[in-house]
């Protein structure tokens, strides 16, 4: 059977732990401090055998000061029990904790009202009551509200039952992602030496395998693996793991620490978000120092606004996650997390908001085009485990959430791997490089990449670890660069001075044999020259169908956010044609929403220049008779001929320069 996690959340002191105890037989509080004050300090784990099915349960402090706690226990959870005293009924940490599963995306979920037996049947109603209206809006609005008594057992089937049913109907978890272990624990046993343990997210853990520590980089060998007290040679994806290590003594490695196969995932020191505010916070201003919790990890980050100055308690907007260099996330992109401030809120504790990763090693944001490509990465689909749908967050039931049937799921993640290499420009990337930046196997990645090169998306050199891809618009302004550079001709190696430095060579090289194939250039020794009747690009069959529609409309071409529906194509895959387009100069972008096919625009330049050499001038009517268009047209051509010094306008004329 598929592994279950199910956690506690809810104010101190209103029964998580009792209630576990009571599900289980097994008192979570190992502390004695714990014991002493009553009161749990540190995440608890137990196990619960519903029938034949067995569940790893995950018992967390109810203590505003030890929400980091919390929030480690949090992460990787499938359901929750929201805990609510009968006699006491919400308290601040009862909705800190629900915005923080929330924000983590755990979407299912069970409330026990705790301590039933304090309360007669009218005060229970009217629990029952005020919890209901609390839950209003939440992602729990609909769940079971279940009295139970941990003292005198009163409740306790009617939950077991209720949990059964819930847990049966969640879907498989899919093993789709890479390895992540966020360790939550870390201690020494006699006889065996290091052991550390956490939830599984994405991926399997093998006994053997090799595996690297994040944020340290020291490597430990896998010695041995328990789920639930029992060897196991192999751990899935969320299973509560003990992993006894090889390699590294105790005190190298500390809760927040993550476990992955090496090479696997990246950490960053920079990572493009989507930031939810909740909505009782203040606004959030362009750069605000935060405590950011990610899986197991708390770490001192300061956010950076992405395409606006302020953020709205309520709203949800773009920002990046810049930290110290010392301490990096091994996050992938769908990655959820939590922004904490410094101060707690009267009755809301002190989170202020939280959202999912979107691109990791990423770059400085720096003006209005990294919100553009920020957007367009959100907007690609790729999510690794954020559906609500399926309730999970990263690692959860649907770790890899790519649309709605086989080819939308194909689709999007051929859509952000386009868009992942096409923001690495020149430089391109390599595959074992696309693995770390989307959490994702390299076997996961190789038929959409297959289809990018055959689409034409693409450029591929090397092969098999060795494949490396540039975009094709970046290949497209390479090319022209090396057109205008080999006019007269050009020493290869001096040619390649002349492109940017982050150009692999192979790449070049595979630049200059297509343009050879095309008889775009010619290769003469060791010198590069523009042929004399230079081809141009090869297009693909999109990139034709909205070259040919653009090239009929002449004058009056679509708006590019028409094309898609005019043509019935996708809207990326457009866009992405018109960027090449563009780029190969078969297009010319008159402004953002006028783009306009280079044949009608060269027979305009020359119908233009021969009514100027007859007449000397030509008036508004005029130029609106020569091109038989609207106004909404003509003068953006106008003054497109004008920014191009074919014309000049004096007042309301304009003459041949």
């Amino acid at each position: 059977m598929h592994p279950i996690v199910v956690g506690t959340a809810g104010h101190i002191d209103h029964g998580k732990t009792a209630l576990v105890r009571s599900l289980t037989g097994i008192d979570t509080d190992r502390l004695a401090v714990e014991k002493a004050r009553g009161i749990t300090t540190e995440l608890g784990f137990a196990k619960l055998d519903l029938g034949a099915r067995r569940v790893a349960m995950v018992d967390v402090p109810g203590h505003e000061r030890f929400v980091k706690s919390m929030v480690a226990g949090a992460t990787g959870l499938d359901l929750v029990l929201l805990v609510i005293a009968a006699d006491e009924g919400v308290m601040p940490q009862t909705r800190e904790h629900l915005e923080i599963c929330d924000l983590l995306g755990v979407r299912r979920g069970i409330v026990v009202l705790a301590k039933s037996d304090l309360v007669d049947a009218e005060w229970l109603a009217m629990a029952s009551t005020e919890v209901r209206s609390f839950l209003a809006g939440s992602f729990l609005a609909q769940a079971p509200i279940l009295p139970v008594s941990a003292k005198t057992g009163a409740g306790l089937d009617e939950l077991r039952r209720a949990l059964a049913k819930m847990i049966d109907a969640l879907p498989p978890r899919e093993a789709t992602g890479v390895a992540r272990l966020p360790i939550d624990r870390v201690f020494t046993l006699k006889g065996h030496g290091t052991i550390v343990t956490g939830t599984l997210l994405g991926g399997s853990l093998a006994v053997g395998d090799e595996l690297a520590v994040i944020p340290s980089e020291l490597t430990a060998r896998v010695r041995s693996l328990e789920v639930h007290g029992a060897s196991v040679p192999r751990a899935v994806a969320g299973h509560r793991v003990a992993v006894n290590l090889g390699g590294l003594a105790v005190d190298e490695l500390a809760r927040g620490d993550l476990l992955v196969h090496p090479g696997r995932v990246a950490g960053s020191h920079i990572l493009d978000i989507e930031l939810r505010l909740i909505g009782h916070t203040a606004p959030l201003g362009p750069r605000s120092k935060v405590l950011v919790h990610h899986g197991t990890a708390q770490v001192l980050a300061t956010v950076a606004l992405v395409g606006q100055t302020t953020l709205a308690p309520g709203a949800t907007g773009l920002a990046q996650l810049r930290l110290p260099a010392t301490h990096p996330l091994g996050a992938v992109p769908g990655d959820h997390f939590i922004v904490r401030g410094f101060a707690a809120a009267a009755q809301h504790g002190s989170t202020i908001g939280g959202g999912r990763i979107i691109r990791v090693l990423a770059p400085r944001a720096r003006g209005p085009r990294h919100a553009e490509v920020v957007a367009e990465l959100a907007a690609a689909g790729l999510d690794l485990g954020s559906s609500p749908e399926l309730g999970g967050a990263s690692g959860r039931r649907g770790s890899l959430v790519l649309g709605s049937g086989p080819e939308g799921r194909r689709g999007s993640l051929d859509q952000r791997l386009a868009l992942d290499v096409k923001t690495a420009a020149a430089a391109g990337l390599a595959r074992p490089e696309l693995v770390r930046r989307l959490g994702l196997p390299a076997d996961a990645l190789t038929d959409p990449l297959a289809a990018l090169v055959a689409s034409g998306e693409l450029l591929a050199t090397g092969s098999g670890d060795t494949l490396h891809y540039l975009h094709a618009a970046t290949v497209a302004a390479l090319e022209q660069r090396i057109n205008d550079l080999a006019v007269d001709g050009v020493p290869r190696e001096e040619l390649r001075t002349q492109l940017p430095a982050a150009l692999p060579v192979r790449a070049f090289e595979a630049i200059l044999d297509g343009l050879v194939r095309r008889s775009a250039i010619v290769l003469d020794a060791e010198r590069v020259r523009r042929s004399s009747t230079p081809a141009r690009p090869a297009l693909s069959p999109i990139e034709t169908t909205v070259a040919e529609a653009l090239r009929r409309a002449r004058y009056e071409p679509p708006r590019p956010k028409d094309l898609p529906e005019l043509l019935k194509l996708d809207a990326k895959l457009v866009d992405t044609a018109l960027g090449k387009l563009v780029a190969a100069k078969q297009v010319v972008r008159i402004k953002p929403d006028f783009i306009i096919h280079t044949e009608p625009l060269d027979e305009l330049k020359r119908a233009l220049l021969a009514f100027l050499d007859q007449h000397g001038t030509i008036d508004a009517q005029q130029w609106k008779d020569l091109t038989g268009a609207s106004r909404k047209f003509t003068i953006p051509l106008a003054e497109y001929f004008d920014a191009q010094k074919v014309t000049l306008r004096v007042g309301d004329l304009r003459r041949r320069r």
